[in-house]
């Protein structure tokens, strides 16, 4: 018998353990399908720390990602997390000056300062590689190491004693008169039940099916997969911010954009397509070269087809209701649907990772 069971050991299981172990010396145990933390879409995607400025006003996305924006800078800063507050372009050509200045619009909305917009110039200045006549300048935004972060947030949850079950998933929910009864099945097969006072679903890739496991109209989930390429090592340094193109809305994606890593290496992605999602696979098709090549010198300077090598995959789950895309996280607790003490996370894509504290922060708070 345990008081939490956290299902799904990523960036936003993590995070709510570390927060529940903060506050409470209660019993939690963490369920986790792969054979250790973080080895889902947790450490497949770009590592940005994103400033806000995409999301709708008053949305769950604007609120956590301007909140945990600057927790997420505290925490490193705190626990040697490797991060660095490099800025953003966002970059445009002259005829799109009208979406640069809507995008620039919805930063103000959101109450997201030190943003924008910079002409050709001052891009220069900036950054010597870039082609663009403007570009909205975002100096809140940067990149984190997010196996550091999750490297973090685990060990503050190992430090409270919480237990992990890993290579093992649930297949089954059953609410009693007091708390629920989980089935569990290992990497042999076998089932064992557990039974908790609260649930919190955090399972990434299957949290739609772990949710309607209650029976209820939960969200499901579509699978929109993204590959990344890597640019070779004479593009190392080159960059010193992000480089984003203007959103991709065909795709309802922020198109393929340029990020650096720990080593200043540089990388350019996600690309946006949709796959069946009971076949996860991260292979990235040599063929996706001509997209990244011809995206990727709209805005990169003499940038060459052959500078360009396969890198990564990674998956984001994207929210659909009643058939609808529905552009928002799905976070709540059930209580009003007559399912108290559980806790369902569903579709939590970018920007997952810079809301990762702020989301448990309040998830715990639920909780205690």
């Amino acid at each position: 018998m345990y008081n939490i069971v956290i299902i799904g050991a990523g960036l936003i299981g993590l995070s709510i353990a570390r927060a529940i172990g903060e506050r409470t010396n209660d019993s939690v145990l963490i369920i986790e399908k792969e054979d250790s933390y973080g080895r889902g879409i947790s450490s497949r995607n770009s590592e940005v720390i994103h400033s806000g400025i995409y999301y709708e006003p008053d949305s769950l996305k604007a609120s956590y990602c301007k909140r945990g924006r600057e927790r997420i800078y505290d925490f490193c800063s705190t626990n040697h997390v490797w991060m660095n507050k490099c800025g953003k372009l966002i970059v445009a050509k002259t005829h799109q000056i009208a979406e640069l200045e809507a995008l620039n619009k919805n930063a103000e909305i959101n109450g997201i300062q030190d943003v924008r917009i910079i002409d050709k110039k001052q891009i220069q200045l900036l950054e010597q590689n870039v082609d663009a006549d403007l570009a909205l300048y975002v100096s809140c935004s940067g990149i984190v190491s997010a196996h550091g972060l999750m490297s973090a947030f685990y060990k503050h949850s190992q430090t409270n004693d919480h237990d992990y079950l890993f290579k093992s998933r649930v297949v089954g929910a059953k609410q009693l008169s007091e708390g629920y009864e989980l089935e569990i099945e290992n990497a042999n097969g076998e089932i064992e039940q557990v039974s908790c006072d609260w649930v919190i679903n955090a399972s990434g890739l299957e949290s739609d099916l772990v949710a309607q496991m209650l029976g209820e109209n939960f969200p499901s989930l579509k699978y929109s997969k993204g590959c990344y390429f890597k640019l070779g090592s004479k593009w190392r340094n080159v960059f010193k911010h992000l480089i984003y193109p203007l959103p991709d809305k065909a795709h309802g994606s922020l198109g393929i954009h340029l990020t650096l890593d720990e080593t200043q290496s540089v990388k350019l992605g996600p690309s946006a397509h949709w796959i069946d999602r009971r076949k996860e696979n991260y292979d990235v098709e040599p063929s996706l070269i001509d997209q990244f090549y011809s995206e990727g010198k709209l805005y990169i300077k003499d940038l060459q087809k052959d500078d360009l090598s396969p890198d990564y995959a990674g998956i984001r789950p994207k929210i659909w209701m009643n058939d609808n895309p529905m552009p928002d996280f799905y976070i709540s607790h059930e209580e009003d649907k007559g399912y108290p003490g559980w806790i369902n996370l569903i579709g939590i894509e970018s920007p997952g990772l810079t809301a990762s504290i702020a989301i448990g922060d309040d998830v715990a708070s639920w909780v205690i």
